[in-house]
């Protein structure tokens, strides 16, 4: 008796909480940490929505209805129990962030390149055993977090990323990673840790923007030439710590000509690594700790933060699609 009396005002309050957003003409709704097992329909009503806020629940699928908000921009459905990755949110074109992370998603659908505007895309610890081709559709990236999966390779199509400044494969099975890696210029960070890597990568070199690099716990057992490792000295921290060649002396003692590499933990100069940051390039407004330090991103408080700045940044996003309905100012 308890339990229905529980399940029925739990009920009502989430349809209220939809309602409120409809009469509200809301831009963000926040039903995450309800329990849900399945969105009401009412949410299809919520044509001004912005964020939509779906994580910590107990969603198995996602409904057709969603493909309804149409300026759907911010979606998270992260710590639910999804199974397949909901195709309808590839209908989504105006999606910017977008969260599944801690779900049971093996595999992402080929319509995942129609998300052209995606900038920000976690989908971390979900048992993915390979990333499609068209992900090298997804052109507005930006960040990319695939870590704790069972990544065995990388399409070459990664290189079209061309605006991807922050990516993190941690925990996933990568035996090499592409060469057309090198193509991905405005790449920060690259988190490999805990990955099957037998060679350092050639292609880091290349990437003038890198400053934070994590090869550590792979299966590295070979150092590169003297002149490799001197062409990737303008890498702020590369971090070789927990690999076989590390243990070898000879290895060790080429290794210590270099203050970015890391090949012991924190016994070494990791204080000099980040000691001298006047030059670093990346935006004024980035923090250079986040920059470093690869948090665990499913973890990201990723609900609602409403407040007047932020609804008039939702609102300056709607003018110019209000704008068609204005002619005249007089």
């Amino acid at each position: 008796m308890m339990n229905a009396i529980y399940k029925f005002f739990h009920n009502n309050h989430i349809l209220a909480v939809c309602e409120n957003a409809i009469c509200q003409k809301a831009f963000n709704l926040n039903l995450s940490h309800f329990e849900m097992t399945e969105l009401p329909e009412l949410v299809s009503q919520c044509e001004t929505l912005l964020k939509l806020f779906l994580n910590h629940n107990q969603l198995q699928q996602l409904p057709t209805f969603v493909n309804k908000l149409i300026h759907l921009q911010v979606l998270t459905l992260d710590y639910n129990k999804l199974t397949d990755f909901p195709k309808v949110i590839c209908q989504l074109t105006t999606l910017k962030i977008l969260n599944v992370s801690c779900n049971q998603i093996t595999c992402l659908p080929k319509e995942i390149g129609q998300l052209v505007r995606l900038e920000t895309f976690w989908c971390n610890n979900t048992g993915l055993s390979h990333l499609p081709s068209e992900i090298g559709y997804c052109v507005s990236l930006e960040t990319l977090g695939v870590r704790g999966n069972k990544l065995q390779q990388l399409p070459d199509n990664i290189r079209r990323l061309k605006k991807l400044r922050w990516l993190t494969l941690e925990s996933n099975e990568l035996p090499s990673v592409p060469h057309g890696l090198k193509e991905l210029k405005q790449l920060v960070h690259l988190n490999l840790k805990n990955n099957h890597l037998r060679r350092i990568p050639s292609c880091l070199s290349k990437m003038s923007k890198l400053q934070y690099v994590f090869l550590n716990d792979n299966r590295i057992d070979q150092i590169c030439s003297a002149q490799q490792l001197q062409n990737m000295e303008f890498i702020r921290m590369l971090n070789l710590c927990g690999n076989p060649f590390c243990k070898v002396a000879a290895v060790r003692g080429q290794l210590r000509e270099h203050e970015n590499i890391l090949y012991e933990l924190f016994e070494q100069k990791s204080a000099a690594v980040i000691d001298d940051l006047d030059d670093f390039d990346v935006d004024d407004e980035d923090e250079l700790s986040d920059w470093e330090n690869s948090i665990v991103t499913s973890d990201l408080d990723s609900t609602d933060d409403s407040s007047l700045e932020n609804d008039l940044e939702d609102i300056s996003i709607l003018i110019p699609e209000l704008s068609r309905y204005i002619t005249n100012f007089s």
